[in-house]
């Protein structure tokens, strides 16, 4: 089975095999980032300050603009679904892709309680590169990682578009699109493993960097969405889903909240 996370090849692994999936031992624990019981307990907050949000103002919130929510939406439209599932679509999808993931595993329903806060402090700091890159850039002022660009009325309105910008963006181009490419370059091409990684952190970075309209930005801010990108995909590899979009939602929340402040 092919999970959403892909780490590092396991150290009994050839680099480029499969790894053997085995029946879960309660006395080995994976990594809290390659679980998604844990993931999705850490993301939960962010995911009901999202809903939140999005309940509160409707259609009509800002949050509700962000164009990966958007077409997430529009996903679950094509199936017939009430506005209400549109509207709430990137947690409901996150919440079931976890909850769907978990129960295909056979793990047990047990976490260990440091795990999920360990995950938010690991993804609070890893926002701490990005924001550094775009400071060296001298573009932390003008450069958010969302699409389109979103001014925010007030600070919970930036957290909500921060967060929905973290969640529906890593959904749609880390867990989906690096996942769907590393298939498609390991088993459809037959690349080894850490091959097929590198072309999918790198193809996605690249339309990470597309789906924020080029032709409208200074080259500065396309280098560091380019370079962001590139970084988010490594952290989703190495550190998994909830890190990538705690750190992601923690640099926009920084610079959205910055622009309230100018």
């Amino acid at each position: 089975m092919i999970t959403p996370w892909l780490g590092p090849a396991p150290s009994h692994v050839r680099c480029g095999t499969l790894p053997v999936v085995q029946e879960p031992t309660p006395d080995i624990a994976e990594p809290p980032g390659q679980r998604p019981l844990p993931v999705l307990i850490a993301l939960a907050p962010f995911i009901l300050l999202l809903e939140l949000s999005l309940a509160s103002g409707g259609a009509a919130s800002t949050a509700s603009r962000v164009l990966a929510h958007v077409q997430l939406g529009e996903a679950v439209a094509f199936f017939g679904l009430s506005p209400i599932f549109t509207l709430h679509a990137t947690g409901l999808l996150v919440v079931l892709i976890l909850l769907a993931w978990h129960a295909l595993t056979g793990r047990s329903w047990r976490v260990r309680w440091k795990e999920p806060p360990q995950l938010v402090f690991e993804g609070l700091i890893a926002a701490a590169p990005l924001l550094a890159g775009a400071a060296f850039l001298g573009s932390i002022s003008e450069t958010t990682l969302t699409s389109p660009i979103l001014e925010p009325a007030s600070a919970r309105d930036a957290l909500a578009i921060a967060i929905g910008a973290g969640l529906s963006e890593e959904l749609v181009f880390r867990m989906l699109g690096v996942s769907v490419i590393y298939w498609a370059m390991k088993h459809v091409i037959g690349l080894t493993h850490w091959q097929a990684v590198a072309i999918a952190v790198i193809a996605t970075a690249a339309a990470f960097t597309l789906y924020h309209g080029p032709a409208a930005l200074t080259a500065t801010t396309n280098s560091f969405i380019v370079v962001a990108g590139c970084y988010l995909g490594v952290l989703y590899v190495l550190r998994g889903f909830a890190v990538v979009v705690i750190a992601h939602a923690g640099y926009d929340a920084v610079v959205l909240i910055g622009q309230l402040n100018t």
